[in-house]
């Protein structure tokens, strides 16, 4: 079973407290927290700070792919192009850059399930981002399972191999996995509540934006922002920080999944693009 922490109907956005909450939760760190809670702030680099006038969705559109429709849909094979498992997490350093995948195998083989880390440069992304090439056989996958020892954390050293990891394995220093964001609070500058983080996108290898699912007076809507660096998120208590105002945020327009040339068959059922992004000031 994939090791995800959150679901597409995950939680409840509370910037607008006239609409019912969905029954499903965000993170337990959430929870707990008022909407406009005092919390510790975190610094990113100012000059890292794209101008939201500025950013364009074209080139997300046109070689991005989704770390959710990769979880939901992505079939891991290994190099006959037999099926041989599912994705659980990905790997990214603070920079943003993908080092490793980390996937769940041998389901079909006699050896039962092995939760394996692969560097990045030894995975193949299929261009409808719905089936991932890994070096892994039912033959190799023993050798990796003798090595292993107790892996409970993945450290940059070890994200150069592959090798056999815990299922709830943590990032070393330096590291994050995909989960460790995905399903965080969303927070504007004035540490006002925007939704949470609902998928992660990237391009040429890079995180490029996170992708917060925010509920206003139009509805349920998505909207991607300028990954800006591991110090925009905590991990405790679980927030994800986009290093923009209320006002600045309403230039932004709703990401549409559907324009995505890697993408597979699944509409995340976005509202219209010309809606902007709300602006949630009380």
């Amino acid at each position: 079973m994939k090791a995800l922490v959150y679901s597409a109907g995950l939680m409840a956005v509370l910037i607008a407290p006239a609409f019912a909450q969905d029954q499903t939760q965000p993170n337990q760190a959430d929870q707990t927290q008022p909407q406009n809670q005092t919390a510790p702030q975190t610094q990113t680099d100012p000059s890292k700070t794209i101008v939201l006038s500025e950013w364009r969705y074209d080139p997300l559109y046109a070689s991005g792919w989704s770390v959710d429709q990769v979880f939901d849909e992505a079939a891991v094979v290994g190099r006959d192009g037999e099926e041989i498992g599912d994705v659980e997490n990905i790997i990214f350093n603070e920079q943003g850059d993908v080092v490793a995948l980390i996937a769940e195998v041998g389901g079909l083989w006699d050896i039962g399930d092995t939760h394996v880390s692969i560097p990045w440069s030894e995975v193949e992304l299929s261009q409808d981002a719905a089936r991932i090439t890994v070096p892994v056989t039912e033959e190799t996958a023993d050798d990796y399972a003798a090595a292993a020892g107790d892996r409970g954390t993945i450290r940059k050293s070890e994200t150069g191999q592959v090798a056999t990891v815990e299922e709830d394995t943590a990032a070393g220093s330096g590291l994050f996995k995909a989960t460790d964001i995905m399903g965080d609070g969303a927070y504007l500058n004035n540490n006002q509540r925007y939704g949470y983080v609902n998928d992660l996108i990237v391009n040429d290898g890079k995180l490029a934006a996170v992708v917060s699912d925010v509920r206003g007076a139009s509805g349920r809507g998505y909207y991607a922002f300028p990954y800006t660096g591991a110090a925009a998120w905590t991990r405790d208590p679980a927030r994800y920080d986009i290093p923009y105002g209320p006002d600045e945020v309403t230039v932004v327009q709703v990401f549409e999944y559907g324009k995505m040339q890697r993408k597979g068959a699944t509409d995340q059922g976005t509202t219209s693009s010309t809606q902007p992004a709300p602006n949630t000031a009380q």
